[in-house]
Order: structure tokens, then C-alpha cells, then sequence
């Protein structure tokens, strides 16, 4: 009984000397810092976001933090902003067009055009190079996930940035990623190899009808025909017919469906930090073969660095989802070694 109760102790104790650094920790981000919000124009809209400041010293590193897929706002990239505002550098969040408070089409986040999300993280980059806190030779970007394509795009109209870190990001074509989305959907649903191939098949189809406009009788012949298949019944619960080939949605998608970053990325002259999660548990982008073009580029002389962390899925979480756990097990380490290995460049 004693031992039992020394061990609880124990662990009360490590909860509260955990918290108690993190309160600590959060404190100095807070002080140290200075927030305020901005907005800035790219073409005809403007974009409206967050900015973070170190209250102590001039001519700092700026940092451009650009989101992954889905209406999200600068939410989602705040507490990046906190900690690279919290290491020197001016950090700017900001809300995607037609999200939050930016202006743009409401539907933007959904049909996007990797043109104007470019447009706005660049547009981003060059604000801050106005300020008068920035040095404007040492403004980068990161990004997350979807916001790899973007900033890859964003890059090819700027003159070297800074410095680049890629989270997340996929180093494939729009179509490439989907299927290996389709691919990791139906193996996490707990299908075999089987499932997966029939169900790349039919993305193949799919994607036909995208591209050319044809071979949709021959789609729609293939999905009925795998109705009755539980992997399909999983991934498509209600059995809706695939889109038409004229659908406003499958227009839309084939504007961005081969877009490819590889080609921009080789041309990008700056220091490139990669961040890549497990390829077993990312279950959005395909974490090997990214990895494997990197490695390729790396040997061929590109200023690349890579960090791999196993055991965390595609926003680098624990399985499981554990918020906290994630934060103190991968995202605070991993924070020390991305600025590690920055210093070297800023």
C-alpha cells in the first residue's frame, strides 16, 4: 500500500512539475512577446491576420506561417506563431481568403486556386519585409500540409526567401495524393490488399473523367458494380453515384488535379527543413515517396534537411489523438531541433 501510494505521488508530482514548467514557459512566451493585428492586400482582397512580435531587439527574422487544407483560420497556426514569436522572429498568422475575417469567396477553402492561396502567402512574405522590426533579407515561411503546394508556388515569385519549413507536406501531384488518401482510407478502414486495388481502380476512373470529360458511363458502371463490396459501403456509406463529368466541382478539380511542386521546388535556392511523420500513420500524404524525392534532391546538391518522427500521424499527433501527450512527446522536442537546425541559416 505504501509503495502504491508513493507511486501516485510521484506521478502527481511530475503532473505538477509539467505543468508547472508549461506555466512558466507560457508566461515568458506572453511577456516576451508583443501581439497585434494586421491585415495586408493581395490583388483585390484583403487578408487580415495576426501579428507577433519579440518585444526586445530590431531587425529580426520574419516567419510566414501558411495553412493546410480545409476552412482554416489562423487558428490553426497560432501556436507556431507563439513559439517562433517566443524565439525571435515576427510571426505572422493569418486567416485564408473567404475564412474568418479575410475577405474572398466563401467557398474559397473548398474549390481552391493554388494561384491565389500562393498570392496571399507571398503577398504575407512581402508585408513583412515592410516592417520595420523585420530585416527583410531573413523572411521565410512555413507551412503545413496542403500549405507545402502554396508555399512551393509562393517561392518561385520571390527572390530567395529566408528560410522554408515544410510540415507535413506532400512532394506529389494533387492526384498522387488522393490516392494514396483512397489507398490509407480503405486500409484504415481494415480492408486488405484487395479492397485497396479495386478501390484504386476505381479512383483511376475517376480521375479519367476529371481530366478528359470521357468514360463516364464506364465510372458509374464500376462504382455500381462494387456496391455490394464492404470497403465500399465504408468509404462510401450513403452510395452516392460518382459526380458527372460536367459537375461544377469536377471542373473545378480538374484545374488543380496535376499540380506538381517538384518541379518549383528544384528551382528554390533557399534552406528547405523538412518534417515528415511516420509513413505508417500519416494517412494524407504519401510519406515515402515524398521522403524518397527529397533524399533525391538532397543528393543532387538541393539545401535540404530532414527531420523524421516515428510514431506520429500527418499534423505529427500521437495515435489517439492525445493532446497533451502529443505536445510534451513530439511537438516541444520537435521545436528544439527544427531551431537547431534553422540557426544554422538565420
Amino acid at each position: 500500500m505504501r509503495l502504491f501510494v508513493k507511486i501516485i505521488k510521484g506521478i502527481v508530482l511530475s503532473i505538477v512539475t509539467i505543468l508547472a514548467l508549461l506555466a512558466l514557459g507560457a508566461g515568458w512566451v506572453w511577456l516576451s512577446t508583443e501581439q497585434k493585428e494586421v491585415s495586408f492586400q493581395s490583388g483585390d482582397i484583403t487578408i487580415r491576420g495576426t501579428l507577433l512580435s519579440p518585444r526586445f531587439g530590431s531587425e529580426a527574422p520574419g516567419v510566414v506561417l501558411v495553412h493546410g487544407s480545409g476552412q482554416t483560420s489562423r487558428n490553426s497556426t497560432m501556436l507556431y506563431a507563439w513559439i517562433f514569436a517566443s524565439q525571435g522572429y515576427v510571426s505572422l498568422a493569418y486567416d485564408k481568403r473567404g475564412v474568418g475575417q479575410s475577405e474572398g469567396g466563401s467557398n474559397e477553402w473548398n474549390e481552391f486556386s493554388v494561384d491565389d492561396l500562393a498570392s496571399d502567402a507571398a503577398a504575407g512574405y512581402r508585408y513583412l519585409q515592410t516592417l520595420i522590426e523585420v530585416d527583410p533579407e531573413r523572411v521565410g515561411f512555413f507551412a503545413a500540409s496542403q500549405g507545402g503546394w502554396v508555399v512551393s508556388l509562393s517561392a518561385k515569385s520571390i527572390d530567395s526567401p529566408g528560410f522554408i519549413v515544410m510540415v507535413s507536406a506532400s512532394v506529389s501531384t494533387i492526384a498522387e495524393d488522393r490516392m494514396y488518401g483512397r489507398e490509407a482510407q480503405i486500409r484504415y478502414a481494415g480492408f486488405g490488399p484487395d479492397a485497396v486495388a479495386q478501390g484504386l481502380e476505381l479512383m483511376i476512373l475517376d480521375h479519367q473523367v476529371t481530366r478528359t470529360g470521357t468514360g463516364y458511363d464506364e465510372l458509374r458502371e464500376a462504382a455500381a458494380g462494387y456496391q455490394g463490396a464492404d470497403w465500399y459501403r465504408a468509404i462510401n456509406p450513403d452510395l452516392e453515384t460518382p459526380l458527372p463529368a460536367d459537375a461544377p466541382y469536377r471542373l473545378w478539380e480538374r484545374m488543380i488535379l496535376d499540380f506538381d511542386p517538384q518541379p518549383l521546388l528544384d528551382t528554390i535556392t533557399s534552406p528547405v527543413l523538412w518534417v515528415f511523420g511516420d509513413p505508417d500513420l500519416d494517412r494524407f500524404s504519401p510519406v515515402n515517396l515524398s521522403l524518397n524525392r527529397v533524399e533525391q534532391a538532397k543528393a543532387s546538391g538541393m539545401p535540404y534537411d530532414i527531420i523524421q518522427i516515428e510514431h506520429v500521424g500527418h499534423t505529427l499527433e500521437l495515435e489517439g489523438d492525445r493532446d497533451m501527450q502529443t505536445l510534451l512527446q513530439v511537438r516541444v522536442p520537435l521545436i528544439w531541433r527544427m531551431f537547431r537546425r534553422l540557426n544554422v541559416h538565420v
